[in-house]
């Protein structure tokens, strides 16, 4: 049997994360668009780090990500001022919106501020995340799927397309598998009953990642750590 539309693979494809011990959301919103599916696990260690330290909250919108990502460590023999940030940023952001994010930063536990004035990051729990998985679903449209799997890759450390699984056999037969083989992309067969992987995804094929757009999609799944636990 086969299926008539994408959203009759969803509860099958996220049944499937979710035996792996991932989290999962739909519908994620990433800069390119929409991923179906994201599933990602925490590191318990490092989630026990952060608490320890009082940031129970997400650190909230990508550029206060950003600016977080800019801000030395304690443990770092340096820091960062208020005035060094705006040059960072001054291409798109003002000073006074700047000092309001570090503001926000400090008031959540994620920044400290020196005698001196300046800011130090309070951290030793990055990375905060385990896995990062991405899913993409398509009936047929593969080269669709694709481009949007290998656009998943900024952000996953592993990204799949989700197939019907007579397709999926089919198209790892063809010279089509070549291309998921070169772009580190898996393939996962969906049947009525089950998933199954054809093709494991290859993260050396690409291993850079944007930092700043991992780090922000692995706090969106933070809230729900929190309210679990």
């Amino acid at each position: 049997m086969t299926f008539d539309y994408e959203d009759q693979m969803v509860n099958l494809a996220e049944d499937w994360l979710s035996s792996q011990g991932l989290a999962t959301k739909r519908e994620f919103s990433t800069p390119w668009g929409i991923c179906d599916l994201v599933g990602c696990s925490m590191n318990d260690e490092s989630a026990k780090q952060r608490l320890a330290l009082g940031q129970t909250k997400p650190i909230g919108p990508q550029i206060r990500v950003m600016i977080l990502s800019r801000i030395p460590d304690k443990t770092e023999d340096r820091s960062i001022g208020l005035r060094r940030l705006h040059c960072e940023f001054s291409g798109f952001l003002n000073e006074n919106r700047v000092a309001l994010e570090v503001d926000r930063l400090v008031e959540d536990k994620f920044v400290q501020i020196t005698r001196a004035g300046f800011f130090k990051k309070l951290n030793g729990w990055m990375p905060l995340h385990k896995r990062l998985v991405a899913l993409e679903l398509k009936l047929t449209r593969i080269n669709d799927a694709l481009h949007q799997a290998i656009s998943n890759l900024e952000f996953a450390n592993e990204s799949y397309v989700g197939i019907p699984l007579e397709i999926g056999k089919s198209l790892i037969n063809s010279k089509k598998n070549s291309e998921f083989i070169h772009e580190g992309i898996g393939i996962v067969g969906i049947s009525k009953k089950r998933c199954k992987i054809l093709l494991k995804p290859n993260p050396t094929a690409k291993p850079q990642k944007n930092q700043i757009i991992q780090m922000h999609c692995v706090e969106r799944f933070w809230r729900t750590r929190i309210k679990d636990n």
